[in-house]
């Protein structure tokens, strides 16, 4: 009997084929006995027997390693990020992928292989091995699993114990791989250093704990959010959907919000009551309170719901709402004071370097690949629907809230704009074709917009002075025949290669977006190395630039100037020159020339936006100002995150907050003391006292 015999049995299983051995096996053993065949063929008969038997056993584990070999594929083509990672586990899967298919074809030949249970117990652990390195390769691949997976422990220790263990089987089983242990280790302590690169060049993240979290828990929100999204495309009907909406999504009063002289037919500025922030409302055409236009309403209520969590990226615009005014309707965001960049450049043209192209660039790419981790497609990337704020910083915008995120296949007519930054897969297709619009057909569009920053003239321009329709059938016949735009001299190389790969004709060759992220990363970093001008020898390090403005007799100049340069890239000077705006404006020449209510105002956003990056000293400062403009409830969020951070001031004002459970916050003594015990602990002498007061002992 097969050494497997016993298992199937156990396990209630038995195959037709196994079965029909057996029979085959009695009949044939009978008739050679009665026509007095040697024993020895009936022997051979019953080894047969055994290994189809024994191969039986084998067959579903072939078959399952092999489809998560072809699982592991699929990953890795799809990956957004740390592509090299996935293809360093990738290439040992196919090793393993290969050498058990080996098994399967040439079965014949490894009967002893197929009769060892030592080979099976191995096999079946390997099979749960491979499964780990898939798993492993879902989570780096993408950001909101890789962040998850940074709080969860390890990666470098994981990944050494998953390829000693991957190697090990391989070695057991006598799998042909050639290992370069040494080699790998080298490789994997590498591919642990670009997943924090990616972190920080491509979504501007520090190692900072708090502020790695804040931005994975509203990744994280967004995708949640819009999987419930197309859950209730599939499932809910219209009262349902409109009363989530309602309930989720109200409305917004246009009376609410001041209206300015600064308005075009679509769109004009306006001024909230409640906090002065000055608004974008957009109306939308053809939208009233009609039954006919309800569902498109709904509809973009829905969507705006979760592009206002998009507000964790400082590269897409912030959605505040939608309003009603009397019968209209209207989109509500930031306002953006210089347009978008086909004006911008169009207008101060003469002032933008390369350093400002980068910026732009940088910006834009990081914008993008966020909202491709959030799994959101904008569908209509061009230079029309980038927008410009008064601080001269772009922000993605327009958003096709008309269309459903989930709507991929859609249709969309072509103009004489669109057609410009259009992937060939896309604009080639005919009248009654379909095609997928995906993440490699915004890529193309991306790069672009990234060909027009450099040349600071939209795509094609050369047509302008045809008909539209012309226009759009000249760009067609181009790009049919592979044409693609060319580059001016002064373009530098890197730029050229990069925008170049991302237009490709061919879709499989255009890189992800986090690669194009990091080649801009680098070309401001290069670009800052090799132009020593822009860099003043006395600019400080940002730690000594805070040590010289604590100093009695510092130079704040120096710290300002040093605060400014690194506010691009690191949220502690960016905090830093929020603080000079609010305190030190007047003894900074460059800052006497804004009024102070205006630097106050700018002072305010960037306390803000620092804060909800998880900088102590800026929520406690932006929650004193909440405080002192009677926003407790809102101020007191915010200074229990820079209390919770461990800053001793913060520490004490809501402890003694929860203690006196004033102005509207509910009294609460056990917390209050837990705060001013730490804050005494911590040295602050008001805590102290008030813990003498009160006989809190610390």
């Amino acid at each position: 009997m097969s050494i497997f015999n016993k298992r199937k049995k156990n396990e209630g299983q038995s195959t037709n084929s196994v079965m029909d051995v057996q029979s085959l096996s009695q009949e044939d053993s009978k008739t050679k006995k009665s026509k007095g065949y040697p024993l020895k063929e009936t022997t051979i008969a019953k080894e047969l027997l055994n290994f189809a038997q024994n191969f039986e056993s084998f067959a579903p584990i072939i078959s399952k390693i092999c489809k998560l070999g072809g699982d592991v594929i699929d990953l890795y083509e799809k990956a957004q990020h740390n592509k090299e990672l996935c293809g360093f586990i990738l290439k040992r899967c196919n090793c393993a992928v290969a050498a058990v298919k080996d098994l399967d074809i040439r079965r014949t030949e490894y009967i002893e292989f197929f009769s060892k249970e030592r080979n099976f117990e191995l096999l079946k652990a390997f099979s749960e091995c491979i499964e780990k390195s898939k798993e492993f390769i879902s989570r780096v691949s993408k950001l909101h699993k890789l962040m998850r997976y940074l709080f969860a422990g390890s990666i470098e220790n994981d990944l050494n114990e998953l390829v000693k263990e991957f190697d090990g089987y391989m070695m057991s089983l006598n799998f042909s791989f050639t290992m370069q242990t040494r080699d790998d280790s080298i490789k994997i302590k590498d591919y642990v250093i670009q997943i924090h690169e990616l972190l920080y060049n491509v979504y501007n993240i520090s190692n900072d704990k708090q502020q790695q979290k804040n931005f994975y828990g509203q990744m994280d929100l967004v995708i949640t959010r819009l999987k419930k999204f197309q859950i209730e495309d599939e499932n809910a009907n219209s009262d349902e959907l409109i009363t989530s909406v309602e309930k989720n999504e109200p409305l917004l009063n246009g009376i609410n919000y001041q209206k300015t002289e600064s308005h075009s037919s679509e769109i004009e500025k306006r001024i909230s009551f409640k906090d002065s922030t000055d608004v974008l409302f957009k109306e939308f055409s053809n939208i009233d309170s009609s039954t006919n236009n309800i569902d498109t309403q709904i509809e973009i209520r829905r969507q705006v719901n979760i592009l206002k969590i998009l507000r964790n990226s400082d590269h897409i615009i912030r959605f505040f709402g939608v309003a009603q005014e009397n019968s209209k309707f209207y989109l509500v965001t930031e306002w953006m004071d210089k347009g978008n960049l086909c004006e911008y450049y169009t207008k101060f043209r003469d002032n933008i370097n390369w350093k400002t192209k980068i910026g732009f660039s940088l910006d834009i790419c990081r914008g993008v690949t966020y909202l491709h981790d959030c799994e959101i497609l904008h569908h209509d990337i061009r230079s029309a629907n980038i927008l410009v704020n008064k601080y001269h910083k772009v922000k993605i915008a327009n958003f096709g809230l008309s269309r459903k995120f989930s709507d991929v296949t859609r249709s969309v007519s072509h103009d004489s704009e669109n057609v410009r930054y259009m992937a060939p897969e896309k604009l080639l297709l005919g009248k009654d074709e379909k095609r997928k619009y995906d993440i490699k057909c915004e890529i193309y569009s991306v790069g672009m917009l990234l060909w027009e920053i450099a040349e600071l003239k939209k795509p094609h321009s050369d047509l302008d002075k045809l008909e539209l329709t012309d226009i759009i059938s000249g760009i067609r016949k181009r790009i049919q025949d592979k044409y693609y735009e060319p580059f001016s001299d002064d373009v530098p190389r890197d730029w050229q290669l990069t925008v170049s790969k991302a237009i490709d004709y061919e879709p499989k060759w255009r890189p992800n977006m986090s690669d194009i992220c990091r080649d801009f990363y680098k070309f401001s970093e290069n670009y800052s190395k090799s132009k020593p001008s822009l860099i003043n020898i006395n600019i400080l390090p940002v730690n000594d630039a805070i040590k010289e403005h604590k100093l009695n007799n510092g130079d704040k100049q120096l710290a300002w100037n040093s605060f400014k340069y690194y506010s691009i890239t690191n949220v502690e000077a960016r905090y830093w020159v929020g603080y000079y705006l609010f305190y030190h404006g007047a003894e900074i020449p460059e800052l006497q020339s804004i009024n102070n209510e205006e630097r106050n105002k700018i002072a305010v956003d960037i306390f803000k936006e620092t804060a909800d990056k998880g900088n102590p000293s800026a929520q406690l400062r932006y929650g004193m100002y909440l405080w002192d403009n009677k926003n407790y409830i809102e101020a007191l969020k915010y200074i229990e995150m820079s209390a919770n951070a461990g800053d001793n001031v913060a520490l004490y004002i809501a402890g003694k907050a929860y203690w006196d459970g004033v102005n509207g916050i509910e009294q609460d003594k056990e917390k209050g003391a837990k705060y001013l015990k730490d804050a005494a602990l911590k040295g602050n002498a008001k805590a102290r006292e008030m813990c003498g007061k009160n006989d809190i002992n610390y």
